[in-house]
């Protein structure tokens, strides 16, 4: 169902009617229209609710099965009547879709013995494909020109032109390949984990060092895309900020001079400068690099949801609590927000766990129309939720495990925070020893000291007193720790606390 439902996102009921799904001959037109109406409706969750639906059967059923694969392939269909015009593409996302359109139309050509058409347009689109660099379509285009103007036109001088136009492009291309293998070989570890990897940037500094001279070389987008975070890896992989904005400043130079807007890299280096500015607590710059990153995102995209978790940690970081609670309700309300990935939304969940403590200690005045939202708040479900950073033992269960403590303190539930004194101490000493989540130490060591000492706010400040001023010593800016997990900084945590506990 996943598929469809990504597919109707995309496809207007003015584009399926391009394409005929409505009116055609097909037996069963009526019921694929309601199909894919209510799957825009978001009436199903999967493929056994709409057999049911249809046939009163499961999704085995081979009346169901015809109908749904009927609605893919008109919902793929109509994917070749995109509107460029819509004024959220920028020149080259139009250029990308029209050139592969016509590409492919092209290779039909080609297919059908439609030649001469063929490598008019397929001249036409190298053109394209050098002004934008779209690598990898220069290199099939120069390939088939070299093989039409090889072994059927008999043309030696264009032979020879794309046969080394090709020879370049398909360096290029490695080239490109290489980086993007290495870029992905150091996220992919990062994608469901939260936690600070520093053996990572030995791998980081490895991978550069062997694409730099490429990097030098060529102007490539993909190349200095991938090259570039590559070389930010390096510093981010140990929380190097100051580092990072030199990159991060030096790629965004070089992406501005290009010819067209090329709005992905701008996004991604501005959002790396964001967290950076952030973490350095240079707020108002911060928000400067994320009015910039804002116009090269589309509403609702995984980017966008990506540069607001951030706005998030700026609001939540600078004490101004209502602005992030008025993104939260935004971002979580959004149509879209169901369909990011379970990481995604467990941190949006997370974040609201901590609003939530906020409201117990009087520290966020909600809205009269959230009231209801706010008491509906359960611990035990939310605990439920984490399925994915559950396992994240020294990235965001920490976040996790802190909010459980706080809210407890804050709830006056004694009697189940001394039932887990043990077993916190037992995640601390196992998970909590090396050096990029030392602040996370010393301050669940803080919270410990609390149903140690009877909930009594002196006995507990005094004994909390050691790691209290560990804590202090290592201020977030210097901390060696992944940005995400303190949601709320810990200091400020620990001064919340304290004002809830008895004298």
């Amino acid at each position: 169902m996943k598929d469809l439902i990504d597919l109707v996102q995309i496809v207007t009921k003015t584009k399926l009617r391009a394409v005929e799904l409505i009116g055609d001959s097909w037996e069963g037109t009526s019921k694929l229209q309601e199909f894919y109406d209510l799957v825009t409706e978001g009436r199903f969750a999967d493929d056994e609710e709409a057999a049911e639906y249809f046939y009163g059967k499961t999704k085995s059923y081979p009346g169901y099965q015809k109908l749904r694969k009927t609605l893919k392939d008109r919902l793929v269909n109509s994917l070749f009547v995109i509107d460029l015009k819509q004024s959220s593409y920028n020149d080259r996302q139009k250029a990308y879709y029209e050139a592969y359109k016509e590409w492919a139309a092209a290779k039909i050509l080609f297919g059908k013995n439609a030649r001469t058409a063929a490598a008019g347009l397929g001249r036409k689109l190298l053109k394209i494909a050098r002004k934008f660099e779209f690598t990898e379509l220069m290199v099939d285009i120069s390939h088939t020109l070299r093989l039409y103007y090889g072994t059927i036109e008999g043309d030696e001088k264009k032979y020879q032109q794309y046969n080394e136009e090709f020879k370049t492009y398909e360096q290029l291309w490695i080239a490109e390949n290489r980086a993007e293998e290495f870029f992905i070989n150091l996220s992919i570890g990062f994608i469901n984990s939260k936690a600070t990897k520093a053996e990572f940037k030995e791998r980081a500094v490895a991978y550069y060092n062997q694409i730099k001279d490429s990097l030098e070389k060529y102007d490539s987008y993909q190349l200095h895309l991938c090259g570039r975070l590559i070389e930010v890896s390096i510093h981010t992989s140990v929380n190097e900020y100051e580092e990072t904005l030199d990159v991060c400043g030096r790629a965004i130079a070089f992406f501005q001079q290009k010819s067209f807007v090329a709005g992905v890299p701008l996004q991604v280096f501005l959002y790396q400068k964001f967290i950076c500015l952030v973490q350095l607590r240079r707020f108002e710059e911060a928000k400067e690099a994320a009015k910039a990153c804002l116009p090269h995102l589309d509403e609702g995209s995984f980017n966008w949801f990506k540069v607001y978790e951030l706005y998030f940690l700026l609001y939540t970081h600078s004490g101004q609590y209502a602005h992030a609670n008025d993104i939260l309700n935004r971002v979580m309300a959004h149509p879209k927000f169901e369909d990011l990935p379970v990481n995604v939304q467990e941190t949006w969940k997370i974040s609201e766990a901590y609003l939530y403590f906020l409201e117990c200690t009087g520290h966020l005045t909600v809205h009269e129309a959230e009231e209801q939202k706010a008491r509906n708040f359960r611990l035990s479900r939310f605990l439920n939720e984490m399925e994915v950073f559950s396992k994240d033992k020294q990235g965001m269960n920490i976040a996790i495990l802190i909010i459980e403590l706080l809210l407890g303190i804050a709830q006056e539930k004694y009697g189940q925070l001394i039932d887990r004194v043990e077993a916190v101490e037992k995640y601390r000493s196992r998970y909590l020893r090396e050096e990029g989540v030392e602040r996370a130490n010393h301050f669940l060591r803080m919270l410990l000291q609390i149903p140690k000492n009877a909930f009594r706010r002196e006995e507990a400040l005094a004994k909390a007193r050691e790691d209290q001023l560990a804590l202090e010593a290592i201020p977030i800016e210097m901390a060696n720790q992944t940005f995400e997990i303190e949601v709320i900084p810990y200091e400020k945590l620990w001064e919340i606390t304290l004002e809830v506990l008895p004298e």
